[in-house]
């Protein structure tokens, strides 16, 4: 007796769980608990389906319209980690403790990805706090100078992905639009540092990076909670793990605080109110079967970077 036929709701519902899954079948079937070819089965049906809906906005000739950023960048880790961290807002002649400490960390862990959250720049003498520090703040070239120069310290690996922050938005706009005025530094990010993938959210197996999603004290849960799988955000500066549970078992939410120091002069326009702004970043380890395991901190603790119980820097 054949099978009766998927209904349109449940193909769209493929198509959103496809699409949030950074258009991975391998990611989604490990997320639904299908069989791959189950999941590829239903796919191929969605796309004969609904063509338009599951590739996206199209060209008159068929092409998919191009994003200025790529919206996904997808991965798969089996028995290895990444390493997520971001929020450095880098100024020239500063390199944070922090940050020294996402280097070691990465040496020593030798992780397969190495992924940069957003607001890597600060974009200072271009942001809207720019005036509260007037010439003292640095110029768009430097900062890219001291992003280079700190980026060169970290060790090579097989994924290196830059997730666009705020920030990073903001310079790349910056550059784009002043390019004519700017010799050395005309063109986007992606033209300064080749060697970074850009993107606004990497998937690494069926975990979502990006800068920022929800907002406030409990952003951890409500990212965790509204997308229905685990994600490390940024932009918060906050650091904190979340748990969901339920009968399909956990997922974290994870906000990574910050690589930068939140005392710099960068953040002078908080006047030094008290914040729950703190540094560090996350490891994420991935099982045989690349299933994440409870993701690890690395936190600024009484002054200094710990790691699974010891300084590492």
């Amino acid at each position: 007796m054949p099978l009766p036929p998927l209904s349109d709701e449940l193909l769209r519902e493929r198509i959103r769980q496809y699409q949030q899954l950074g258009s991975s079948a391998a990611a989604l079937a490990r997320h639904l608990g299908l069989s791959p070819s189950t999941v590829k089965d239903q796919l191929n049906t969605a796309r004969k389906r609904f063509p338009e809906e599951i590739d996206g906005n199209r060209q008159p000739n068929g092409a998919a319209l191009p994003w200025t950023v790529p919206q996904f960048s997808t991965h798969e880790v089996v028995d290895g980690s990444v390493i997520v961290g971001g929020d450095l807002h880098a100024w020239p002649g500063n390199v944070p403790l922090m940050w020294r400490a996402f280097v070691a960390v990465a040496k020593k862990i030798k992780p397969q990805g190495i992924i940069l959250n957003g607001d890597i720049l600060d974009g200072a003498r271009v942001s809207r706090h720019g005036a509260v520090l007037g010439s003292a703040a640095p110029k768009v070239d430097a900062e890219i100078d001291a992003a280079h120069e700190m980026l060169a310290m970290l060790p090579k690996t097989p994924i290196r992905v830059w997730t666009m922050g705020n920030h990073d938005v903001r310079v790349n706009n910056y550059l784009a639009a002043n390019a004519p005025e700017l010799d050395t530094y005309a063109g986007r990010l992606e033209d300064r540092f080749p060697q970074w993938a850009f993107c606004y959210a990497a998937i690494v197996n069926n975990v979502e990076i990006r800068h920022r999603f929800r907002g406030g004290i409990h952003a951890a849960w409500n990212n965790a909670l509204h997308t229905g799988t685990s994600i490390v955000t940024g932009h918060t500066h906050q650091l904190q793990i979340t748990a969901v549970r339920n009968r399909n078992g956990s997922h974290w939410g994870v906000e990574a605080g910050m690589l930068g120091d939140p005392r710099s002069r960068a953040f002078e326009y908080h006047e030094g109110q008290p914040s729950r702004a703190h540094e560090g970043f996350v490891v994420l380890s991935f099982d045989q079967e690349g299933q994440m395991l409870p993701p690890e901190f690395c936190e600024m603790v009484r002054g200094r970077p710990i790691f699974r119980g010891q300084a590492v820097y």
